[in-house]
């Protein structure tokens, strides 16, 4: 039966054999926040010329010292430091039994250095420098210091893909140059600059949603439904939207292509064909207008002038025309195109400007 973890009067969980390590940071903290971390890390002994009163504060801060390191371990780990009164013998004590320095600690630490990766939805990049800078620490106090190299290199080991320039960018420093504090401090700058950005497109897209988010909704909803009536119509056969699938050289063969797995109504050639002559039937300005909706006056000339060329049947009407080899050109509607034979420049004289 698992007892309940003792409560601390801390903001930290007390010392339970396996959270040595975040443990003694925490108590680290507070040890210097009530004044008594220098009887952990010195020899201070109290002057002989002090007062009374110094005499009496310092071996209260002194016996502080202990009694907060008391309160922070569990009652089954108490033992190992009731024969003493001294804090810095009593944290030497727990760091003895709680912090091996074997070489099988040694191999769990360096895996998980290596192990190591940002989490962007959990932490900042600043938060994962000081992981790999914690990590490398504790390390070094079990008996082995990583390189420098090792180290800058575990930093931008795992980026995401918003990274990638900037570690192009850091493979190419100069070795002397490249090492982890140069590179924490460039990602903690791209890390800025990439937030910025983030923000800058959701203001975007924030602000196109009331424009073109809902036309596509819109658009969205429409084919939904198109596609919803068509198979509840009972007037319609639900099988002529349903698609066959045939093997390799099997099914119906198609009498315009001659290829098998599909008939003549399916077929994107014949389709693409019957495009392309029914808009080179058009052989009058009016029949383009009137194709794309502009006018039904033939007498009426659409210039547009955001389009990067236009089209013109009417071959005499170049100033300056020039053959071209058989080629085609994209429509305005980006799924057809028309052939082209040839270019030039023709003349507009506009009246009548309302």
């Amino acid at each position: 039966m698992n007892m309940p973890a003792e409560s601390s009067p801390f903001a930290f969980p007390k010392l339970d054999g396996s959270n040595y390590t975040s443990w003694k940071e925490d108590m680290k903290v507070v040890l210097m926040d009530r004044g008594c971390w220098s009887f952990i890390v010195e020899d201070n002994p109290c002057p002989e010329q002090a007062t009374e009163k110094e005499k009496f504060e310092y071996d209260w801060i002194k016996q502080r010292c202990y009694t907060t390191i008391y309160q922070g371990i569990e009652r089954k780990f108490l033992p190992l430091i009731r024969y003493t009164t001294d804090g810095k013998e009593a944290w030497n004590i727990l760091k003895t039994n709680f912090e091996p320095t074997s070489k099988a600690r040694l191999a769990v630490l360096i895996d998980e250095f290596f192990e190591l990766k940002f989490n962007p939805v959990e932490e900042t990049i600043g938060i994962f420098c000081k992981r790999v800078d914690e990590k490398k620490t504790q390390v070094k106090e079990a008996g082995f210091e990583i390189l420098e190299l090792l180290i800058a290199l575990q930093l931008i080991r795992r980026l995401p893909a918003e990274y990638d320039h900037l570690v192009q960018t850091l493979y190419r420093l100069k070795d002397e140059e490249f090492n982890h504090l140069e590179v924490e401090k460039q990602l903690v700058n791209e890390a800025g600059r990439i937030q910025l950005k983030q923000k800058d497109l959701n203001l975007d897209y924030t602000e196109d949603a009331y424009t073109v988010g809902s036309f596509r909704l819109q658009e969205t909803r429409k084919k939904s439904s198109e596609r919803s009536g068509a198979v509840l119509d009972p007037s319609r056969n639900p099988g002529q939207y349903r698609k066959n699938h045939y093997p390799k050289g099997m099914g119906p063969s198609c009498e315009f292509c001659s290829r098998k797995g599909h008939d003549a109504s399916k077929c994107y050639k014949k389709r693409n064909k019957e495009k392309k002559q029914a808009f080179l039937s058009e052989t009058t300005f009016c029949g383009t207008n009137q194709a794309f909706g502009v006018s039904t006056d033939c007498n009426h000339f659409l210039i547009d002038t955001a389009a990067t060329t236009h089209f013109c049947y009417e071959r005499d009407w170049f100033k300056n025309f020039k053959e071209l080899k058989t080629t085609k050109a994209l429509l305005a509607d980006k799924k057809s195109t028309c052939e082209v034979e040839g270019i030039g420049n023709i003349d507009f004289i506009v009246q009548d400007i309302k």
